[in-house]
């Protein structure tokens, strides 16, 4: 299809920027058999823009993509892509796809989509809150949206009333998003606007921005930014465009550490948040990747009022899974490990976030907290362990305990204790009575026992000692 002749519809007869759409990425899918690993999201071959013209290769995203995990990011950056710009319809996907950007080295701008019957001014206003505290370069107003039997001069009035709401914002500049055909019809080609920045929509594959010469309308004697397509890029739906751009990005160290000769630690960067709450249809867990992991499992259980119960466990090769629980309006958590060619490294902690739109009160009762450690009762054979009920901010912990006779191994199991039950954190086998490790989860409560394998035979576990970790 084709709007006005020139331009390549996304949907309903709007340019790709619409608010409009399902995503394409289909993020309302039931959730996949747990045992399933599938295959990882792949780049494509590297575009670098328009070095010509001092333009980068960047993608829009709309707030139908949802969520942007790492591995996506990283993908786009091995395609070429230095600039990302997001939508501003929804608050939580706006800030969460900015954040991801620009932790992984990107520029950004966002757009505010116009919507002719709303307050103009108040769109503009929101949308900038909305991007409080990124590095936004630009603000761009994005013209497109049916008229509704508006004319060409009231168009042009809402426009001026959003353009100078824009410039009354501190921090970005001002641009205008728009398509040849809207402009010269709906506007009636109308070059009150040329002084402000332009980002074009012309979908015939022309990625530099010296075709301007053949596409020009409204005035504007050169564009700062072309989109030239729509199309799938890492799985991800993107509009794809040749952007200059008015900020420097954050520097990110990519080299790849050398390969661990242990387990990965535990995963960090869980998404959703601790303490957060998803009113999306879906939920996307994500957890930031761990060098020279292979693969990550990501466990979800939900709250039935007494406890959390076991929902899905995904085996994931990228550290993401859309998923549409069953149950809204009601608390959920998750957790994270990692698997190297050494095995499966540690759980993360628990992300506890809420579902829904309607939850006006926690769920009933307590979520249940870990039993605390019987008292020592002398140690038996392993003596005092130690440490036992302190605190730590040190790099490593040593677990130690007494001297085992005839022991020829001790196992140390280590546990952490965070949204109210222990799990799993690691466990390591040596040949003395003591072990150097190093917590990754800060503020949270370790828990370990030991034992001891003596003549060929495991003994009895140590009683429980506690630690708290800075």
């Amino acid at each position: 299809m084709k709007l006005r002749v020139v331009e390549a519809l996304s949907c309903a007869g709007l340019l790709a920027l619409s608010s409009c759409g399902a995503p394409a990425s289909g993020a309302l899918d039931p959730p996949l058999e747990g045992g399933e690993v599938v295959e990882p999201i792949k780049a494509s071959p590297p575009f670098y823009g328009d070095p010509a013209h001092d333009a980068v290769f960047g993608v829009d995203i709309s707030h139908w993509e949802g969520p942007m995990a790492q591995a996506e990011m990283d993908c786009f950056w091995d395609s070429g892509v230095r600039h990302v710009v997001s939508g501003t319809q929804v608050e939580e996907v706006t800030r969460q796809q900015l954040a991801m950007a620009v932790s992984r080295g990107m520029t950004v701008d966002a757009y505010v989509y116009l919507y002719w019957t709303d307050d103009i001014a108040g769109q503009v206003k929101e949308a900038f809150k909305r991007t409080a505290g990124f590095p936004i370069g630009r603000m761009w107003l994005d013209v497109e949206q049916d008229p509704g039997g508006l004319g060409a001069t009231e168009l042009a009035i809402r426009v001026k009333a959003a353009a100078d709401a824009c410039l009354a914002e501190a921090g970005a500049e001002c641009g205008i998003y728009t398509g040849r055909g809207f402009w010269t019809g709906e506007m009636a080609d109308t070059t009150q606007f040329a002084t402000l920045p332009l980002w074009y929509a012309h979908y015939n594959l022309k990625k530099e921005l010296s075709h301007w010469s053949t596409e020009s309308f409204g005035g504007w004697t050169e564009p700062v930014a072309k989109q030239w397509a729509e199309e799938v890029l890492c799985s991800v739906g993107v509009d794809k465009d040749t952007m200059q751009v008015v900020t420097e990005p954050t520097v990110v160290d990519r080299s790849l550490p050398p390969a661990p000769s242990q387990p990965p630690p535990a995963p960090t960067g869980l998404y959703p948040a601790d303490g957060s709450r998803v009113s999306l249809d879906y939920v996307k867990l994500m957890t930031g990747l761990v060098p020279h992991a292979t693969q990550y499992q990501l466990a979800l259980e939900s709250w039935d009022g007494a406890a959390f119960k076991p929902y899905y466990t995904w085996t994931r090769v990228d550290g993401f899974q859309k998923v549409t629980p069953q149950l809204e309006n009601r608390f959920y958590r998750f957790r994270a490990r990692a698997q190297n060619v050494h095995g499966w490294g540690a759980w993360s902690g628990y992300s506890v976030f809420e579902f829904g739109k309607s939850i006006t009160a926690p769920p009933s009762g307590t979520p249940e907290q870990p039993p605390p450690p019987p008292p020592p009762t002398g140690g038996g054979d392993f003596g005092t362990l130690s440490p036992n009920g302190t605190t730590h901010s040190s790099p490593s912990v040593t677990l130690s305990c007494a001297a085992v006779t005839s022991a020829s191994s001790y196992e140390f199991t280590i546990e952490t204790s965070k949204s109210g039950s222990w799990a799993p954190y690691v466990k390591y086998t040596t040949t003395g009575p003591s072990r150097t490790f190093y917590p990754q989860l800060h503020q949270t409560t370790y828990r370990w026992r030991v034992r001891a394998l003596v003549n060929g035979a495991w003994t009895a576990p140590s009683y429980d000692a506690t630690f708290q970790y800075q």
